[in-house]
């Protein structure tokens, strides 16, 4: 990419359809920084490329990114490598109500944040709709994390969130399944010292199309991140 933007935004999609439309609408009429949205897509013939073009017809904020693979993880992977701005926010293709706190987002980069959390479970924030297995599960271990490990936020597993470029090039990341990629990056960012922070935010489960999270078959991944962080801890403790 020739420009060097302040803020990148990826948006992983897969046959999306037209929820995507709603949700780059709202990003591009609410966004105030110099920006850029990367569509990060697995294969040429997703409906959602042919939806975006046509209601976007030549927009230059609007940036195709084929994936080196497939995924979620590897789609994010594939955005990273395309982008030269300051930050980087993960965004939900079907997340229609938190564009409203990007910029939010990136006023607490600037104030010196190299993560940006929004979260489900501070004050202000919410979390609606989710079955009950996935919504007890997810609450329980951010429970656990921010309670009993040295974890500095009190939502663990979501995916919508802000990197730094500082962050994304020092680490080396190693998610390649699930939807781990965030907290992979939230946790290495914890034990280096980068400094993280939460806001509010509200996720509602996707009323159209159908969701890709599938709890069980992505416990192992998510467990190998959680007993990083609770290593962490212990080499805080230990250190003192």
């Amino acid at each position: 990419m020739k420009e060097n933007n302040e803020l990148d935004i990826l948006i992983p999609v897969f046959n999306e359809d037209e929820i995507i439309i709603k949700t780059i609408k709202n990003i591009l009429s609410s966004v105030k920084c110099n920006f850029k949205i990367l569509v990060c897509f697995d294969y040429d013939e997703d409906p959602t490329l042919k939806i975006i073009k046509e209601n976007f017809p030549n927009n230059h904020k609007i940036v195709f990114v084929k994936n080196f693979s497939k995924g979620f993880n590897n789609a994010l992977i594939s955005g990273f490598k395309n982008t030269d701005a300051k930050a980087i926010l993960i965004f939900m293709a079907d997340d229609h109500i938190n564009h409203n706190i990007i910029n939010s987002c990136y006023e607490r980069f600037k104030d010196g944040y190299h993560v940006v959390c929004p979260s489900r479970f501070v004050k202000g924030g919410k979390m609606t709709g989710n079955p009950f297995v996935k919504g007890f599960i997810t609450r329980l271990v951010s429970f656990f994390l921010y309670n009993f490990t040295s974890f500095p936020i009190k939502d663990s597993t979501n995916s919508f969130r802000l990197f730094s470029k500082e962050l994304i090039s020092k680490v080396n990341i190693e998610s390649n399944k699930g939807f781990t990629l965030s907290l992979e990056l939230t946790a290495k960012a914890h034990r280096l010292g980068y400094k993280i922070t939460e806001i509010p935010t509200i996720w509602m489960e996707r009323s159209k199309g159908k969701s890709r999270f599938k709890l069980f078959s992505f416990i192992l991944p998510y467990t190998r991140w959680f007993l990083y962080i609770i290593k962490t801890s212990i080499f805080y403790k230990n250190a003192k």
